[in-house]
């Protein structure tokens, strides 16, 4: 926080900024779901591909990856699929990289917006 004090940009325009990536991050992921529950209806077991789950509203970027591994990364709630390049780590860190993909995991403001967004 201090780093973004430094350019001027305060803690609203944080927590602003990390409201607007995660709903563009639900929107994306809600396509993605999708195209999953397409391929799974279907038994694609094969790469398809997913659009990029990152917080761009004008990202329309997509990522090669097999349902299964699109699955794997859904399932935990705070991890998205994003095309190599586009992490932002004032949101989010990477934990996975790979060829075609990254799974970055939400942290700090934008992962307690997703908390408030989809209590459990």
């Amino acid at each position: 926080m201090a780093v973004l004090a430094r350019f001027g940009v305060g803690e609203d325009a944080l927590v602003d900024f990390a409201e607007r990536a995660s709903r563009n991050e639900e929107i994306f992921r809600d396509v993605n779901e999708k195209i999953d529950e397409g391929a799974e209806r279907h038994g694609v077991a094969s790469a398809v591909p997913y659009h990029c789950e990152c917080g761009s509203a004008t990202c329309f970027e997509t990522v090669e990856l097999r349902p299964s591994e699109y699955e794997r990364v859904a399932s935990e709630r705070y991890r998205f699929v994003i095309h190599p390049g586009h992490e932002n780590d004032q949101i989010e860190q990477v934990v996975e990289r790979h060829e075609r993909y990254l799974v970055v995991e939400k942290v700090g403001e934008a992962r307690e917006q997703i908390d408030r967004d989809h209590p459990q």
